[in-house]
């Protein structure tokens, strides 16, 4: 096995060759693959023409995955495209044709166009996400990643300090609204109600410090709700600066990890109504919720 790793940015993300996927995964593998995320926060792996049970089993090996809460969202459509274990990132609906304009999932999913963390809005946030692609448009449709570790260590002391044990509220209603979702039911807000989790975090695997915001986060406990709103803002406008910012240009069977404890990404814009977009992405919870959940 000849791994080798090729860096795509001055601060984090690198290619990650030589390892397949779909064929037996060694320790060895493995912690090549935890050390190359501990140190880039998204590796890109190329060429990986796996299948739905190859991309869940390879998951396995580095945590316990997350089953998507679709059926609390309230969003849950009759039968499933995808198998247990793999979120549905596409534009396709049951029959894998491109969903119709107007769809309830196109209102649902156009938050994903926001600066994010996934799955932030869970009582137990995530460790990673591996997005597979499986059909990408002809253009248009990167994702972005933002280094959080990067924009931690780039603020002023002060801010270090005035943010240092803060607590946020994360909603998934409260970043699908910001997205133009237009009616959210009492029984959508209680199937998945708001979580609170410090705003900086120290990364188990490096001891770097980074900070979580983005769409998902909505307030600060014990903070006047507009004033600890702004200061979440600027924390997200912050991290996204150019300098602290990595654009991935999607190839088919891409496969895609990254660090949620220390990044945010966000999708950029494809003709989605004329172009498949078929993407399917695993999540590993995270391990310790003691150090990362508040309350």
């Amino acid at each position: 096995m000849s791994i080798s790793i090729e860096k795509q940015h001055p601060l984090f993300a690198a290619e990650l060759s030589g390892i397949d996927v779909g064929a037996d995964i060694t320790p060895e593998i493995i912690a090549a693959v935890e050390n190359a995320v501990d140190q880039f926060a998204v590796v890109i792996m190329p060429g990986q023409d796996i299948t739905d049970e190859q991309q869940i089993e390879f998951a396995r090996h580095f945590g316990p995955r997350e089953s998507p809460a679709i059926a609390a969202s309230g969003f849950a459509e009759k039968g499933h495209r995808l198998p247990q274990y793999l979120f549905d990132a596409s534009n396709l609906g049951l029959d894998n044709e491109i969903l119709p304009p107007g769809h309830a999932r196109r209102e649902m999913r156009a938050a994903d166009r926001l600066w994010h963390t996934d799955s932030s809005f869970n009582p137990l946030p995530t460790k990673w996400s591996m997005l597979s692609a499986r059909i990408i448009p002809p253009e248009g449709g990167n994702t972005d990643f933002a280094d959080a570790r990067a924009a931690y260590d780039a603020l002023d002391e002060n801010m270090k300090e005035r943010i240092e044990e803060l607590v946020a509220e994360h909603s998934l209603w409260h970043s699908r609204k910001k997205g133009g979702l237009k009616t959210v039911t009492n029984a959508q807000e209680q199937g998945l109600p708001p979580v609170t989790h410090r705003v900086v975090r120290q990364i188990p695997g490096t001891e770097r410090k980074a900070y979580m915001a983005g769409a998902h986060a909505r307030r600060i406990i014990g903070m006047d709700e507009a004033e600890g709103a702004a200061l979440l803002q600027e924390l997200t406008d912050f991290a996204t600066r150019p300098e602290f910012v990595y654009s991935h240009q999607w190839r088919t069977n891409d496969l895609v990890i990254w660090d949620n404890r220390c990044t945010l990404h966000r999708g950029t814009p494809f003709d989605d109504e004329k172009f498949k977009r078929d993407m399917r992405r695993t999540t590993i919870d995270e391990f310790a919720p003691s150090w990362a959940k508040v309350g």
